[in-house]
């Protein structure tokens, strides 16, 4: 399905990144570039690519940082030599009472989640249009969607993600570019290890039950599961596929069919 394809993935360290960096392994990608803000995690994903017999390459990268994202591109791309895919998977969900938020925390959400996404997919696209082809996908998050309290800020993040893709998607298409996204839905994945901004705490509303407890997540879900990184990566790696050749500017659920209740 990616027999040889050049492929690029962001927050590869863990989580749905390295599932899907590994995806792309299983699926036949030569060469893989893992970026990430956290060095070990992503040398640790370059490790288990390798054993698959992939060429792969971690670059440090930190997605708050333009700058930091056109060098990691530049030395990524030239090692590639070329760009099939990107998967921009780079990002976090944070969850703070919309009174408490700051405007420091504000950025620092919004810069990794969406001034992040953007900046990567621009670099991406002036790689592909030079080569005439090449697909990106990027993650946007079912907060976007579905109004949860305390998710002010990752809506605005992981829902701005979702209409620039779109819009990109337009001017690329004719360019021989696709551009796709993704939007998770309640995923279980292990530690990044690296810090967020603290989160202010939720407050309590007169008349309205409190928040089930966190593990009780998945009964919110419509088949009472969490989904698996390993489910968000196939979406993702068959969006970058030429399987996906006529599926250019979709926003693509992948939550197991929805919830019965997002009062969480």
């Amino acid at each position: 399905m990616m027999q040889d394809s050049l492929v690029l993935v962001t927050g590869a360290a863990s989580g749905i990144g390295r599932a899907t960096a590994l995806r792309y392994a299983e699926r036949g990608a030569r060469r893989i570039a893992c970026l990430d803000l956290h060095d070990k995690g992503a040398a640790d994903t370059v490790a288990l690519l390798k054993q698959m017999g992939a060429e792969a390459l971690a670059v440090h990268v930190d997605l708050g940082d333009v700058a930091s994202i056109r060098a990691a591109y530049e030395e990524a791309v030239s090692w590639l030599g070329g760009l099939t895919a990107a998967a921009h998977i780079g990002g976090y969900s944070w969850r703070g009472e919309t009174l408490d938020v700051t405007p420091e925390q504000w950025d620092q959400v919004v810069n990794v989640n969406l001034r992040g996404a953007f900046f990567c997919s621009q670099a991406a696209l002036r790689v592909m249009y030079a080569q005439g082809r090449g697909a990106i996908v990027n993650m946007s998050a079912d907060a976007a969607f579905h109004p949860v309290h305390g998710f002010a800020v990752q809506a605005a993040g992981k829902g701005g993600v979702a209409l620039m893709s779109q819009t990109l998607a337009m001017e690329s298409a004719r360019r021989g570019v696709r551009v796709n996204t993704v939007s998770p839905g309640i995923v279980k994945v292990q530690p990044t290890g690296v810090s967020r901004p603290d989160s202010p705490a939720l407050r309590p509303v007169e008349g309205q039950a409190p928040p089930p407890p966190v593990d009780t997540l998945p009964d919110q879900t419509v088949p009472g599961r969490y989904s698996t990184a390993e489910e968000i990566a196939d979406a993702v790696v068959y969006l970058s596929s030429d399987a996906a050749s006529a599926v250019n500017g979709v926003i693509l659920p992948v939550n197991g069919g929805g919830y019965f209740s997002l009062q969480y």
